[in-house]
């Protein structure tokens, strides 16, 4: 039976929620090339996509790195930067679930674009303002700034995580989300050195004026992006939002779907994990490697590196493995290495010292490579196994969960380490990440947890 393109054009378009307008080579329809870096980069909407997400994420890390300085300068008090932070964090875990449901009754292209733009805008009322005396001398508006700021990100964040899935196929998810994924890393990684060179030869303003710039170059890119952002049940609504209502359905979704609500249980924790070691990092440095507080970089940096080279291999094989094979193992895992990481040192210190100097080195690279396996694969479940329309709401539910969660370590992690000491928590902790990897697997033998289209790999 003879096979018409433009029927298999929709059926694929259909089954994978890609929009058929940026399906423009017929070879694609009739030969789909494999899915990889190079088919998703191949995509123009993907690319601008990705292009201001690069600028985004640059002026946001420079406009964070240079507020802190700004505001110790002026204020010469850590406990204002400490304060900013909370000013930048706070609307996350108030205001994402909110905007996640607002996005999902909106046009993500205009949401992205007009939210970059105000950011843009707020950030140049920092040099602005120092035009008046007055605020030299004071911090209140750079708190002001940073909390709208901030308030304002938390639309664009759940309308970006959602609209993957309209720009690429449903089995290009697992790449998309390591280009996003890995690019999130190294803006972090080079917009804090690039931040402190322009401020030393460009001037303290400088870092402003740059991601001012970058914010409107991400709107003019996603301006230009064609495909539709919007899910079309949604395209004409005249009624007012039921923020409560939709709210509550997205957590609904997350309760009742047990792949998608394991991935938000393992994000939380790993995050959480995360941010704890960052917590404990100084004091494990000089009380259990006996090296010095600013060393820790020997574990970040090869951590970067094997985060890098997870996104990479789940980029292009990780359609071949099972999500939740994924998770688990990337759970069991990250928690024996947590385990050894914390027991390990002594021993060596007894019966090969030479090794202590690598120690860091190795296992931070195999630590980037487990947490990189946890990362990815959560959110390619979350874009897998959510409705186009819902897909808002989830990614905003998930930010506040996420969020909320991460401010526990930070006030708790420290405390605990100082009375149980930090290889006592490092453990507790890896218990905890195995001890869930191990539930969930026997979990998983009654009601598998792969996606259907993944069984039988």
């Amino acid at each position: 039976m003879e096979t018409r393109p433009e029927l298999l054009e929709i059926s694929l378009t259909q089954d994978s929620g890609y929009d058929a307008g940026a399906l423009r080579d017929p070879r694609e329809i009739i030969l789909p090339r494999p899915p990889g870096f190079g088919t998703v980069l191949g995509r123009r909407d993907f690319r601008l996509i990705w292009f201001a997400q690069v600028s985004s994420q640059l002026a946001d890390k420079f406009l964070m790195f240079s507020l802190l300085v700004l505001t110790y300068t002026v204020s010469r008090a850590s406990s204002q930067g400490a304060i900013l932070f909370l000013a930048y964090t706070f609307p996350s875990v108030v205001l994402s679930s909110v905007a996640g449901v607002y996005a999902d009754r909106h046009d993500k292209k205009r949401l992205m674009f007009y939210t970059n733009v105000i950011r843009g805008g707020l950030i140049l009322l920092i040099p602005l303002s120092r035009f008046s005396s007055y605020f030299s001398h004071v911090t209140w508006h750079l708190l002001v700034i940073t909390f709208l700021f901030a308030a304002v990100g938390q639309v664009f964040a759940p309308a970006e995580a959602a609209s993957i899935q309209f720009i690429v196929r449903s089995e290009e998810l697992m790449t998309a989300t390591s280009v996003f994924t890995s690019t999130v890393i190294v803006t972090l990684l080079v917009a804090v050195p690039l931040s402190t060179l322009a401020i030393k030869f460009l001037g303290p303003d400088s870092p402003y004026w740059i991601a001012a710039g970058l914010f409107l170059l991400a709107s003019w890119l996603i301006y230009l992006v064609r495909a539709k952002l919007r899910a079309h049940n949604h395209a004409n609504h005249s009624r007012a939002p039921d923020f409560f209502f939709e709210l509550r359905e997205g957590l609904g979704i997350i309760a009742r779907r047990p792949l998608v609500r394991f991935a938000v249980i393992q994000l939380s924790l790993t995050i959480t994990v995360v941010f704890s070691i960052f917590v404990l990092a100084p004091q494990y440095m000089s009380t259990v490697l006996k090296l010095l507080p600013t060393d820790v970089y020997l574990f970040l940096a090869p951590a970067v590196i094997g985060m890098l080279g997870a996104a990479f291999f789940l980029g292009e094989y990780g359609r071949h493995f099972r999500r939740s094979h994924l998770l688990i193992g990337g759970l069991v895992a990250g928690g024996v290495t947590l385990v050894l990481i914390a027991i390990l040192p002594n021993l060596l210190r007894q019966f090969a010292p030479a090794l202590i100097s690598v120690f860091p080195v190795v296992f931070g690279f195999i630590g980037g490579i487990e947490f990189g396996a946890l990362f990815i694969p959560a959110f390619t479940v979350l874009q897998e196994k959510t409705e186009a329309e819902m897909r808002g709401r989830i990614f905003g539910a998930m930010f506040t969960i996420v969020n909320a969660a991460v401010a526990l370590p930070i006030l708790v992690a420290g405390g605990l380490a100082d009375i149980f000491g930090v290889t006592a928590v490092i453990v507790g902790m890896g218990c905890l990440m195995v001890a869930t990897g191990a539930i969930s697997a026997l979990t998983g033998r009654r009601s598998p947890l792969g996606p259907p289209d993944l069984a039988s790999t």
